[in-house]
């Protein structure tokens, strides 16, 4: 009988671990690079196709904020150390009539400036 309680309780510490690892590993990506770029005919909205830097991990979402003239755009990984489930490379956003630059974050608070729109828009080339 206690073999079977301390087997059970073993069965239970070990799925804890895992679905602890599975989605304990989720949060901000900081090494978003953009690869391409394509604004709606109507500039309302724009499609971006991304990718990390790291040879680990996938995104699986984003958040924007928009701030002044300004959008400022937060991605997240996927839920494990390297899950392809529920993994992202394109991604549609609004764009407000009044934006004239896009930043991606970079982790402790900070953002780096990705496009700018000119009379168009443009990667950042500083």
């Amino acid at each position: 009988m206690k073999k079977i309680g301390f087997m059970l309780l073993m069965i239970v510490v070990i799925l804890i671990l895992i679905i602890l690892l599975f989605f304990g590993t989720s949060g901000k990506r900081t090494d978003v690079f953009l690869q391409d770029y394509q604004v709606s005919e109507d500039g309302k909205r724009m499609k971006i196709k991304v990718s990390v830097s790291s040879s680990m991990g996938y995104i699986r979402d984003l958040k924007v904020k928009q701030d002044g003239d300004n959008q400022y755009i937060t991605f997240y990984s996927t839920f494990g150390l390297n899950n392809k489930f529920g993994a992202k490379n394109e991604f549609e956003i609004d764009l407000n009539p009044n934006c004239e630059e896009i930043y991606f974050y970079r982790g402790n608070e900070e953002y780096e400036l990705v496009l700018r729109k000119d009379s168009e828009w443009r990667f950042n080339e500083e």
